[in-house]
């Protein structure tokens, strides 16, 4: 019988191999990038746009430092820290949860969006904590 291959699950991927851990890992790395970059966006928008103290959707000149933050965590977890996987989607659920308490109108505008990063930023975890495990295995078999 032929080797049938299981269509990659964007959304859950399976972690068989150290390949799969590294492209799981990558989904995170690439949600904490977006994060930054659209943080960054908002943030000058905000300011140019003068929005006063509640700024453009609760985005204030402050989110800046979000910014930063999400753009250390995709650096950090293209390096495979679990540490920074697990920080990037705890940031990102406080922020959400932050945002449906303070803005609950801007999180019904991105609540698709909010829904796909949070499935990259887990699968992030799970790629990061795989790839741990898959490392280990390989050095435990080359000794």
């Amino acid at each position: 019988m032929a080797n049938r291959h299981q269509p990659v699950r964007w959304y859950w991927p399976t972690l068989d191999n150290l390949a799969d851990a590294i492209q799981a890992s990558n989904q995170g790395m690439w949600a904490a990038a977006f994060c930054a970059a659209a943080t960054a966006i908002m943030a000058t928008v905000s300011i140019f746009m003068a929005h006063g103290a509640n700024g453009l959707m609760g985005v204030t000149p402050a989110a800046y430092l979000d910014a930063v933050l999400f753009a250390v965590i995709a650096w950090r977890i293209r390096a495979r820290s679990k540490v920074f996987a697990v920080a990037g989607l705890g940031l990102f659920l406080i922020e959400k949860i932050y945002q449906l308490a303070t803005q609950p109108q801007t999180l019904s505008f991105g609540f698709f969006i909010a829904v796909i990063l949070l499935l990259c930023f887990i699968s992030g975890v799970r790629g990061n904590f795989a790839y741990r495990r898959f490392a280990a295995e390989g050095a435990a078999q080359e000794a």
